[in-house]
């Protein structure tokens, strides 16, 4: 008996960012800013970025500018990395200035190079995501390299 195979499609991960209603994010990493959302009512920056406040509820969010810079707050090394990467790679969440974390990959040090409270800056690649088109996203880079 001949055994038969279906190749299913699988859509992306990541719905198409022109149908979100997070559009403007992706917008501004295409122009080199980081944005986000915050909270009108009670204050709360949001990341990532939210229509609705995931504290108190409200839907009275305002987009607001991130700083671009920040310290190590924790790091790992990955062995096991998504495609299109070559292991090992240097992983990192951060603390920006206004006290947001944000987690992405270092690209200028190694993990036995870095520290907790190294000061790193956002840089701004291409990268290619789920849906196999090319997106700016950021990155770390540690300064004084």
């Amino acid at each position: 008996m001949e055994e038969r195979r279906e190749v299913l499609e699988v859509p992306p991960r990541y719905p198409n960012f022109e149908q979100t209603s997070v559009k403007k994010f992706w917008d501004a990493l295409e122009e080199g800013k980081l944005i986000t959302t915050e909270c009108r009512k009670c204050g709360k920056v949001e990341f990532p970025p939210k229509m609705i406040c995931t504290s108190c509820y409200s839907d009275e969010m305002e987009w607001i500018d991130l700083p671009l810079k920040g310290k190590i707050y924790s790091f790992a090394e990955m062995d096991v990395v998504p495609s299109g990467f070559k292991p090992p790679i240097t992983v990192a969440v951060v603390e920006l200035e206004n006290g947001v974390r944000l987690f992405s990959h270092v690209i200028n040090a190694g993990f036995e190079e870095l520290s907790v409270g190294d000061e790193v800056e956002i840089e701004f690649r291409e990268m290619s995501w789920f849906d196999y088109r090319k997106h700016k996203y950021f990155v770390f880079r540690r300064k004084g390299d």
